[in-house]
């Protein structure tokens, strides 16, 4: 698998190269629902559509809800895992007024970098509040809510790693692209290997 580097220059150039060989979707704002804030991921207004446009299409077929205007007393942490070549996968805890959690996992049929498909898999199981409590330790842990939201590094054939928060009224996004380490990668594997169990082979892993 190619894993190439991009400065964020270059990442502009290639979102736009994407739209204009066809290769991306194009959707209309007007008509989609708002997932994140502007400025969310750049303060370039063209990139940051773009990119909103794109996590946006896919969550819409996944049939998941936007996080970032919930109300006060909703505590949600959701992990995105856009893989160039596989499925789009959404993995979201829900935690109830008493500790407990529901973990729902959903998994459409397209693919991460390309269309986003047709919703196949849409399951819940319910967590012990020690459960829930790993990992909330977890984002404390990793300093979760202190992480910028996007880094100066991108590339293409990887993956984006992309963990929203609602909790208590605050709100908070992390995008990295395909980590090896650290705490996306930590939150992520825990959030879907470790309590969703979701069966994903060593070379779709990424």
């Amino acid at each position: 698998m190619v894993r190439k580097r991009l400065n964020s220059v270059s990442l502009r150039n290639y979102w736009f190269a994407f739209i204009f060989c066809g290769v991306m979707w194009t959707v209309d704002s007007h008509a989609q629902t708002t997932y994140f804030p502007p400025k969310t991921f750049s303060e370039n207004r063209q990139l940051d559509q773009l990119v909103i446009s794109s996590y946006s299409r896919q969550l819409a077929a996944l049939k998941e809800a936007p996080l970032w205007h919930v109300s006060s007393n909703v505590r949600t942490y959701r992990f995105l895992w856009l893989r160039t070549f596989h499925h789009p996968i959404a993995v979201r805890l829900d935690i109830r007024p008493n500790g407990a959690g529901a973990l729902t996992t959903k998994i459409t049929d397209g693919a991460g970098g390309y269309a986003p498909g047709k919703l196949i898999t849409d399951k819940t199981i319910n967590l012990s509040k020690d459960d829930v409590d790993t990992v909330l330790d977890n984002i404390q842990r990793t300093k979760f809510w202190s992480l910028p939201t996007s880094e100066k590094s991108y590339g293409d054939d990887g993956a984006q790693w992309v963990i929203e928060a609602a909790d208590g009224g605050r709100y908070h996004i992390v995008d990295r692209w395909t980590p090896t380490k650290g705490p996306i990668y930590d939150l992520g594997k825990m959030l879907a290997i470790d309590l969703a169990k979701i069966n994903v082979p060593a070379n779709e892993f990424y």
